[in-house]
C-alpha cells in the first residue's frame, strides 16, 4: 500500500528527517511518536504530498489517495449531512444547486433526477449506516454541524473518510481534547477500519491509545526513526534494550581506546628514555642510529595508534544520558487539606455539581474523570477558591503550602525567563541551571521567553517551581494536555518524586494509572468515586473502569523501563 525509502526533508540548514524507510500493508495501523518538533506532522504532509521531500522516496499504491486529518479541526458552518456529502465532490455540487433551486420547480426536479441517478439517496442512506455504526446518533441529518463537541467532529471527519472511499488514513493527533469515552470510541472506529482493508498512520502521544491500536510503532529522535513491531510498550522495551546494547558497545570501545593511548605513552616514555641515553653513551654514533631508528618505529606506532583509535571513535555508538530529575527532598506531613460537604454550584439555571461531597489530605493522590462538559474544571475551580459555591459547606485548609496549575499554565508566571522565575526562589545560578536542565531547559532555553515556549515545557516549569518551593499539595487541571511523550516521561518523574499529594484531572489513562490512588468522577453533576461500586452506575462506567485497570498493569512494566526516553546530552 505504501513505501517509503530513505525519505529526507530539510528546511533551510535544518534536517528534519534524514533517510527515513518504512511500509504499511493494508489494514495495519502504524503509530507515530516522539518529541515535539521531531518531524511527525511532516511526515504526514510529506505522503499526502503537501511537503516535497529534499531526498528519498514515496510510493503510494494506484488508486490510493490519502485522507489527511489534522490536529484542528476546520471549521463548517453547514449540515451534518452536506459535511458528509462533502466526501463526493459531484454530489455536494448538485445538493448544493437543490438548495438555491426550491422556486424553481423545474430545475428542482431536474437535479433530484440528476441526485438519483449519480446515487445521491443510496449515499445518505450510507451516511445514516455509518453514523449509527460509529456511535453518532443524529435523528435529522440537518443538524447543525457546529453544534457537534470537538470528539464528534473527530469521529465525523473519520466518516466522511471512510465515505470518500479513502484506504489510507492519516491521523494527526486524533485523541487531542477527547474525554476517555470518546477515545475508546476512536480506538474501535480505527479498529474497524484496518479490519476493512484501510491503512492507517496516526500521529499520537497518548501511550495506552498507541499500546491499543497499533500493530507498529516507530519513535521519531533526531530526525531518524526507530521502529519496533507492536505498541507503545514494546517501544520502550526496545528502547531500553537498545540503551543497554549502545552503553555497553561504548564502555568496550572506550576501554580498548584508553589501552591504546596507555601504550602509545609507554612506547613514546621508552623512545625518549633511548634518545636520552644516547647522550652519555661512548660510542655516539651507534647509539644515535639505534636511537634515530627506534624513535621513527615510535613515529610509526604513533599513527597507526591514532587512527585506530580514530577508526574505534567512528564505531562507538551514540549513547543519550537518561533524563534525571533532581530535586530536593522534603517532608510532607499529613493533614486535612479540603474538605467539603453537599456542594453544589451553577451557572445562571443550569446546576453544574449538584450536592458534591469529598475529603481530601495532603498524602493524597485524586483523579477526577469524567466527560467534557461535565463541571471536572468548574469543581477544582470550586476547590481552590475561583469559584463560590451555590451551597454547601467547604473548607479549605491555609496553612497548607498549596498550589493551583489551571490549563492555562502560562497564567503561573509573573517573569520573562525560567531562569528568571526559578531564582526567585533565592538559589544561587549553579543551582537555577542545574534544576532547569533536570526538566530539558538547558542553555539558552533558561533564558528563553515564557510566553514563545511550549505548553510541555512550561508545564514542567511550574512543577519545578513547585517542587522548589516545598508546596505540599498540587491542583492541576489537564497537566497532560498537549504534552509530548518525553514531557510526559518527565511530569511523571517529577510526581513520582514528590513527597506531597495532588488533585488532577485528566483523561489520559496512562497517567491516571500511574499516579491516580483513588479515581472519582462527576455523572449528571454527582461526584461518585470508583472506591465504593455500589454508588456507581455500573452500566456507564464499566468499560472505563475496564480501561483504567488495563492501564495500571501497563503503568507497572513502564515505572522499569521509561528512564529510557532520554535528552540529547551525549554520554561522557
Amino acid at each position: 500500500m505504501l513505501q517509503i525509502h530513505n525519505l529526507s526533508i530539510s528546511f533551510g540548514s535544518v534536517d528534519v528527517l534524514k533517510k527515513i524507510s518504512l511500509d504499511l500493508a493494508a489494514g495495519e495501523i502504524l503509530a507515530v511518536t516522539g518529541a515535539n518538533g521531531a518531524g511527525k506532522s511532516t511526515l504526514l504532509k510529506s505522503i499526502k504530498g503537501e511537503i516535497t521531500p529534499s531526498e528519498g522516496k514515496i510510493t503510494i499504491e494506484q488508486g490510493i489517495d490519502p485522507l489527511l486529518v489534522n490536529q484542528e479541526i476546520a471549521d463548517f458552518h453547514g449540515t451534518v449531512k452536506e459535511y458528509l456529502l462533502g466526501a463526493k465532490k459531484e454530489l455536494f455540487d448538485i445538493y448544493e444547486k437543490l438548495g438555491s433551486s426550491v422556486n424553481d420547480p423545474m430545475t428542482y426536479a431536474e437535479l433530484i433526477n440528476e441526485f438519483h441517478n449519480v446515487g445521491g439517496f443510496e449515499f445518505e442512506a450510507k451516511i445514516s449506516s455509518f453514523l449509527n455504526e460509529f456511535g453518532i446518533n443524529v435523528d435529522n441529518l440537518d443538524f447543525p454541524y457546529m453544534n457537534f463537541s470537538h470528539g464528534q467532529k473527530r469521529i465525523l471527519s473519520l466518516v466522511r473518510g471512510v465515505l470518500s472511499g479513502s484506504n489510507l488514513f492519516l491521523l494527526d493527533e486524533p485523541t487531542n481534547h477527547l474525554d476517555i469515552e470518546m477515545t475508546l470510541r476512536l480506538e474501535e472506529i480505527i479498529t474497524s477500519l484496518s479490519e476493512r482493508g484501510v491503512g492507517v498512520i496516526v500521529v499520537s502521544h497518548d501511550r495506552r491509545f498507541i499500546d491499543r491500536v497499533a500493530h507498529k510503532t516507530i519513535y521519531l529522535k533526531r530526525g531518524e526513526a526507530i521502529g519496533v513491531r507492536g505498541g507503545y510498550s514494546g517501544m520502550l522495551a526496545h528502547l531500553k534494550s537498545d540503551f543497554l546494547s549502545r552503553q555497553k558497545k561504548s564502555e568496550e570501545i572506550s576501554k580498548k581506546i584508553r589501552q591504546l593511548e596507555l601504550d602509545a605513552t609507554r612506547r613514546k616514555s621508552w623512545s625518549d628514555s633511548r634518545e636520552a641515553s644516547k647522550r652519555f653513551a661512548s660510542d655516539k654514533g651507534h647509539e644515535g642510529h639505534m636511537a634515530a631508528k627506534l624513535a621513527r618505529r615510535a613515529l610509526a606506532v604513533q599513527k597507526r595508534t591514532e587512527r585506530l583509535i580514530g577508526e574505534l571513535e567512528c564505531e562507538k555508538p551514540f549513547v543519550e544520558k537518561p533524563v534525571t530529575v533532581r530535586i530536593p527532598k522534603y517532608g510532607v506531613p499529613n493533614r486535612k487539606m479540603v474538605m467539603v460537604e453537599g456542594l453544589s454550584f451553577s451557572y445562571e439555571e443550569n446546576e453544574v455539581i449538584r450536592e458534591a461531597s469529598v475529603n481530601i489530605d495532603t498524602s493524597d493522590r485524586v483523579g477526577l474523570i469524567g466527560p467534557n462538559g461535565s463541571g471536572k474544571t468548574t469543581l477544582m475551580k470550586c476547590l481552590v477558591g475561583i469559584l463560590e459555591p451555590s451551597s454547601g459547606r467547604m473548607y479549605r485548609n491555609e496553612s497548607v503550602n498549596w498550589m493551583y496549575i489551571p490549563q492555562n499554565v502560562a497564567e503561573l508566571f509573573e517573569r520573562g525567563t525560567p531562569y528568571e522565575e526559578i531564582a526567585d526562589l533565592g538559589l544561587e545560578e549553579t543551582a537555577v541551571r542545574s534544576h532547569l536542565a533536570n526538566i530539558g531547559l538547558k542553555g539558552e532555553k533558561a533564558f528563553s521567553e515564557i510566553k514563545k515556549m511550549s505548553y510541555g515545557e512550561l508545564m514542567r516549569l511550574a512543577l519545578l517551581k513547585s517542587l522548589l518551593s516545598k508546596v505540599e499539595f498540587i491542583f492541576m487541571d489537564e497537566p497532560t494536555n498537549h504534552l509530548d511523550i518525553e514531557s510526559l516521561e518527565v511530569l511523571d518523574r517529577l510526581l513520582n518524586d514528590f513527597a506531597g499529594g495532588f488533585f488532577f484531572i485528566s483523561h489520559d489513562r496512562q497517567f491516571i494509572a500511574e499516579h491516580g490512588e483513588k479515581i472519582l468522577t462527576i455523572e449528571e453533576g454527582m461526584l461518585k468515586s470508583f472506591e465504593y461500586s455500589e454508588e456507581i452506575d455500573i452500566d456507564a462506567f464499566d468499560r472505563t473502569k475496564e480501561i483504567l485497570a488495563d492501564s495500571y498493569d501497563e503503568s507497572n512494566f513502564r515505572r522499569s523501563a521509561k528512564t529510557f526516553l532520554h535528552n540529547s546530552e551525549e554520554e561522557d
